[in-house]
């Protein structure tokens, strides 16, 4: 069956307004944000909870965490982002992208940590993919209204051949 120029402009009109547009801009802030969030979640169990009760790094641990925290925010959370919303960019829930981030980004960094890890004692790698799908579901939310003002609104009627006017006489 071949299609029609019409079928194939009120395909791509429909395709245009369903397709989500995360700019650059929404990209860099919500993987940032789950980041720093992420970098936070690291942090405040290590001043909370000192080991040996000195307290011995304290805060100069922030630069550290920091440190440490951006390798794995970059290589693997940025691309893993990149790769849970490209085939979103048709659902109009923003609901389904968060707690499709939350899942996939979890997931992944749970099962990252446990293949590092001791096999022996998941408990770390729970808590990590936890941690991690919390913030970047956090870091999904933030950038809701920046993703859902970019959609490209529903065409009011399809081309689709010439019309007719009603005329009132």
């Amino acid at each position: 069956m071949t299609e029609t120029p019409a079928t194939a402009d009120m395909t791509a009109a429909k395709d245009a307004a369903v397709r989500m547009k995360c700019g650059a801009g929404a990209l860099l802030a919500g993987w940032f944000i789950t980041f720093l969030l992420f970098c936070a979640g690291l942090l405040l169990p290590m001043l909370l909870l000192d080991q040996n009760g000195t307290g011995a790094l304290g805060w100069s641990i922030i630069p550290i965490v920091l440190m440490y925290g951006f390798p794995p925010a970059a290589l693997l959370g940025l691309p893993l982002g990149m790769l849970i919303a490209w085939p979103l960019r048709r659902v109009r829930n923003q609901w389904l992208h968060v707690a499709a981030f939350a899942l996939g980004t979890g997931v992944v960094f749970w099962f990252v940590v446990w293949a590092l890890s001791d096999k022996d004692d998941s408990s770390w790698s729970i808590l990590i993919g936890l941690l991690a799908a919390t913030c970047a579901a956090i870091g999904r939310t933030s950038v809701i209204k920046l993703v859902a003002g970019r959609t490209t609104p529903a065409p009011l009627a399809a081309s689709t051949g010439p019309t007719t006017q009603a005329t009132v006489t």
